[in-house]
Order: structure tokens, then sequence, then C-alpha cells
């Protein structure tokens, strides 16, 4: 086999191949010759990416959804690069798509109604979707660790255009790969983002038992009929230190509660086509004779852990699409312009409690987010709602009262080359009251890194988060428990999205493909078309769906 071929594909294409293989620097040699063969695949090659990306972006331009707002500039601008894309480039650039991008995918249903396990597989026909376990470990020492494994899969096609193209439902995912370490007391590691394109062939799963590989890299249940037991084996490495750190998890997972359906009974939420599924696993307990850690040359032996799973898919969630109803589009044009961007938490008592709940980012605390300056923000205060577990399984719906009132800015980088250091303060302690339908041992507490300096990330787009390990404690300062702590869409990374997705990082692009808002002509076209009385028959119908998940 002629290696030299392998120059058509790209530098970053091959040191993400390499990545998910486990290797530092990518090695054709070593490499299967079956793997080789489907790289070399011209359906691999930007040009490729590029055309197919075309293909999307003119089927966009020549489409436009009714009541929504103009987005022809947009998908102009976009045309003019796309002669030739890397596969990160394609998915940096479906981001920056307009909510009209929602058409094609498998659109959400009015009711969840989610069978297990065939729920458990990642949900490809929809437009996004991850697999996701965090938790706290220790070591035969005592050392305490927080742990993060996601796999973040996007379909980039609908998959109807897709399949006319010759692609199977595995060629058009991107999948990245999240890996996280924390060290109590010490620091928090974190592997530049994995980004593989299903055409290389090294995207798999399997139902029977179920199997979800990335390269070297996986999810494999230990019963061939159901999700748990299972295994996830992981790599990546932190750019981010004067030395590259190696990270590696090697962990045995099972559970002990039932799955928690998040949401209206798993739709959070479903509304007129789009939104998400959503379920959560509590408790599960760490294998302590089989599972590992490391971090660069320290290889840990775990003595135990508890840790928590997601499963969430969904169309029109990022980028945020319209809704497939027309009179929900109308909608839209009439209220105010979403935010972006969530808290979320999980928190794991000593008792045998959990509790899971978020707070939406709202136009009303803009001065909290994409924050960089010398001073911190104040005192944030918003409300939280989510779920609480009993010991036996029982699930509540529940809200109450999150105040942030520490920030920590984000003044590094897990590849710095790739994705600059943004400086933007982010959460660093937050207090949460809950209301009576929490039991009051676990009413108030305070949760606070098991780190200092912060617990961001990238993803692959450019995006930046925030995910984190947590002591959970008492009013009093006592020990309670363990948890995790996320925060999106702080920071402004849009000239890196930019230039990660091919295009100019000036201005005058920003402008270009930045969301609009609705027009007064068409706010005007909304009213009226709303006002018609079958048309408010038919939103107050469809609204009930679209708030019961919230």
């Amino acid at each position: 086999m002629d290696y030299k071929d392998l120059k058509l594909l790209d530098k970053e294409t091959l040191k993400n191949v390499g990545n998910s293989m486990w290797m530092r620097k990518f090695e054709a040699s070593h490499l299967k010759k079956d793997v080789l063969s489907v790289l070399l695949n011209e359906k691999n090659s930007n040009m490729a990416f590029g055309r197919r990306s075309k293909g999307r972006l003119e089927n966009l331009k020549n489409n436009p959804e009714s009541y929504t707002p103009n987005y022809q500039e947009l998908y102009e601008t976009l045309l003019k690069y796309t002669d030739s894309l890397s596969p990160q480039q394609a998915y940096a650039m479906s981001v920056l798509l307009g909510p009209d991008s929602a058409q094609g995918y498998e659109e959400i249903p009015s009711k969840a109604d989610l069978k297990f396990p065939g729920a458990d597989a990642p949900q490809f026909e929809y437009q996004v979707g991850w697999h996701f376990f965090v938790g706290s470990c220790w070591d035969v020492k005592g050392e305490e660790y927080g742990v993060e494994f996601m796999f973040w899969q996007h379909s980039l096609l609908p998959p109807s255009m897709a399949w006319d193209l010759g692609l199977s439902i595995l060629d058009n995912q991107i999948l990245e790969l999240h890996l996280g370490i924390s060290k109590a007391g010490d620091k928090h590691y974190r592997t530049r983002p994995i980004v593989i394109a299903g055409t290389t062939g090294l995207i798999n799963f399997e139902g029977h038992p179920f199997q979800y590989h990335m390269g070297k890299n996986y999810i494999k249940s230990l019963d061939q009929y159901q999700l748990f037991p299972l295994e996830i084996k992981s790599w990546g490495i932190d750019l981010g230190f004067k030395d590259p750190v190696e990270l590696e998890i090697n962990l045995f997972l099972d559970k002990n509660k039932d799955y928690i359906l998040q949401g209206k009974n798993g739709c959070s939420p479903c509304c007129g086509g789009v939104g998400t599924l959503y379920y959560s696993v509590p408790s599960l307990n760490l294998d302590h004779e089989l599972s590992h850690l490391r971090i660069g040359d320290e290889e840990v032996q775990l003595e135990k852990g508890k840790f928590w799973y997601d499963h969430q898919w969904g169309t029109g969630f990022l980028p945020s699409g319209s809704p497939r109803r027309p009179v929900l589009r109308a909608a839209n044009n009439l209220a105010e312009p979403p935010v972006g961007g969530w808290d979320w938490f999980m928190a794991q008592f000593d008792n045998n409690h959990e509790l899971t709940f978020y707070a939406l980012h709202s136009p009303d605390k803009t001065g909290f987010y994409q924050q960089t300056g010398p001073q911190p923000p104040g005192m944030l205060e918003v409300k939280v709602g989510g779920k609480y577990v009993t010991p036996d399984n029982l699930v509540k719906d529940v809200k109450g009262t999150l105040n942030i009132d520490r920030w920590v800015k984000s003044d590094r980088s897990q590849d710095p080359e790739l994705y600059p250091v943004t400086n933007t303060w982010y959460p660093d302690r937050w207090h949460l009251r809950f209301e009576e339908d929490v039991p009051s041992q676990i009413r108030e507490f305070n949760m606070t890194p098991i780190v200092e300096g912060g617990q961001s990330g990238y993803f692959a787009t450019g995006l930046q988060y925030s995910e984190g390990a947590v002591y959970l404690k008492n009013p009093d300062g006592k020990l309670i428990g363990r948890g995790f702590a996320e925060s999106t869409n702080y920071a402004d990374t849009m000239f890196n999205v930019l230039r990660l997705a091919g295009l100019p990082a000036t201005d005058e692009i920003l402008q270009k493909v930045k969301r609009k808002n609705p027009s007064q002509i068409l706010k005007l076209k909304s009213f009226l078309y709303l006002n018609w009385p079958s048309n408010k028959k038919k939103l107050k119908k469809l609204l009930v769906p679209c708030l019961e998940g919230l």
C-alpha cells in the first residue's frame, strides 16, 4: 500500500485518526491494512467533504422555511468556503447553520415513549446525541479523582440526503471523544477533543451486546441483552502543559438504581418536532478489582467510586432549530430571542439520595455571560428545576434556587494552538436551596470544585464549556457527598469557530454568519398569522408538550 496517498488527508485529520488509535503522532505503519484502505477511500477526502457540505448548503438556500428569518446571506457566505473542507471544518461549519437546518432529520415525537435497551443505542437518525459518564473515585491510597467521559455524536447531513450520496448511517457521523480527569487538590487534566468522521471506518456500533467504538476507545456492555454492567476504555493527550500529559481510563460500572426519565417522561422538551429525548442512570458502582486510570506515568488502581450516566439526543438542539410546525415558528418570532447555554448539575449524597438539576441561561442575566474583564461578575441568582431520587429509587420533580458567588478564569487550554485560551469567567462555587420535596438534610448545600483553577475544555467546533467534579457540603461545612457541575455558553469563541470552519475570522464574516432576529415585517406577518382563529387553536394545542419538558 502506498502511504504517500495519505497526504491527500490534512494534517489535523491524520492527528485525530492517530489519537483515536492511541498514537501521540500519526504513524501509518502502525495501522492495519484494512484500516488504511478505508482511509484512502475518496469519500474521506477534503474535496468530498466540501462537495457534500456544498450540496447541503445549496439545499437550505433553495428551500427557505416559512416564518423563519432570511438566511440567504449566511448560506451564500458559507458556500464560498466549501471547495475543500476537512471533516473537522465541515463539522465546525455545521454549528453556524440557521434554525432551518433542523429540517430533514428525524423529528422528536410529541411523547418520548422510550423502550430499553433499544433507547441505549446511539440514535443516528437525529441531528445530535451523546453518551456521558461522570463520577468520583478513589485509589487504594485514598487519593480522589473526578472523571468525565463522553462520546458526542453529530449527523453531518440529514439521513435521506446522506443515503442519496451513497453514505451509510455510520459514514454520516462525526464522533467526538471528551476525556477529563481531576485529581483532588492537584490539577484538572483534559484531553484535546478527538474528532472522527464515520467515513474513516473508525466509528462502529453493535447492539447485542452494546459496543460503541471510536478507534481503540469504547463503551462495551458485559451483558448481551442490556447496557449494564459495562466497560469504558479511553485514551487521550493534554497539550496544555509544558510537557504533554497522556490520560487513560479503564472503568467497569454497574447500576444499582433504575433509569430516570428526564423532563416530562423523557421529553426535555418535545416541541413541534424539535427538542431532546433524555434519560439518566444514577449511582453507578465501580468495580474496584478491574478499574484503573492513568495520568502521565502515574498508574492508579482504583478502590471505589460512584458514577452517573446521561444519554440525550435530539434534533434542533445544536445548532438551535426551528419547530417543524409553521404556527410554532411564527410564535417564536414574537418571543424574546433565547440566549443559549445552561448550567447542569448532578449531586450524589453519602446517604444514597441523588439530585440532578439545571438552569437555562436567560436574557436578563447576560451581564454574567461572556465576561473577560479583570474583575469577576457579582452574585448570580437563578431558579433551577430537576429530579430528586430517593434511596429506593422513587423520582420526584423538584425546584430550587441557585446562587453563584465565586468565579474562576479559564486561563488554559488542552490544545492552545487549536483552541486559544479565552480568559472567560466561569462559575466556581454554587449554593443550592431546594423546596420541601427534598429531605431537610440535603435541602441546602454548597458545591465546590475538587481542584483550583477551573475545569474548562473545548469541543472540536471551538465551543467552550466547563465540567468537573465537586464536593457537596452542608451549611456547616460538613462533607455530605460528591457531584459534577457543568457550565456552557459562557465564553464567546465565535472567531475561533469561524477559523475552525475554514472561514476568515473577521468582523465582516462574523456579521454575515450571525444568527438573525426576526425583522419587523416578519413579526407583523407572524402576528397576523397567529391571530387567525384556526391557528390560535392549533398553537394552543401544540404549546402543551413544548412547556411540559422544561
